[in-house]
């Protein structure tokens, strides 16, 4: 099987080089199957919310949510231009990283009017009730029992 990554093509992972390897592996991650069924496990389940996980604008930092760049201690910033700088070199990504804050997310719908009551009122066809059930299935069974008799009677008459 060949790979093609970054526009450069392998045989194997392991001819890649170890920073074309690591950043493979980080892209693969995103994309696993771990129950074998065929889609990636981010397109599952609440599929807004793992997309919106997976590629959120919010930066998280020693259990703090920080809305942009520079707003991390200093010490932090460093190592995320620095990492920015390298997914640049490997053509992850285009441009520095940039202090800008997160856009707020719009709401993900707002109808325009309130849904209304139908014209007609929609009422159950059936009500079930235990009581006429019981007088169905016992009206069944005596039906069933009176033809078996019948059937026994003109059985032995012939």
């Amino acid at each position: 099987m060949q790979i093609i990554f970054n526009g450069k093509s392998y045989n194997s992972i392991e001819e890649m080089p170890a920073n074309e390897r690591e950043a493979y592996e980080s892209m693969f991650k995103i994309f696993q199957d771990a129950n074998g069924n065929g889609i990636p496990d981010f397109l599952e389940g609440d599929i807004a919310k793992n997309v919106t996980a997976a590629f959120t604008n919010a930066v998280h930092y020693d259990g703090v949510a920080y809305n942009n760049l520079d707003e991390l201690p200093p010490e932090a910033r460093e190592k995320v231009k620095a990492a920015f700088v390298k997914l640049n070199h490997l053509g992850l990504i285009a441009g520095e990283p940039t202090g800008a804050p997160a856009r707020p997310k719009p709401p993900a719908f707002e109808p325009a009017f309130k849904s209304s009551k139908p014209l007609i009122p929609q009422e159950p066809v059936f009500e079930q009730s235990g009581s006429r059930n019981w007088m169905i299935i016992l009206g069944f069974l005596a039906v069933a029992l009176f033809c078996a008799l019948a059937f026994a009677v003109y059985m032995f008459v012939k």
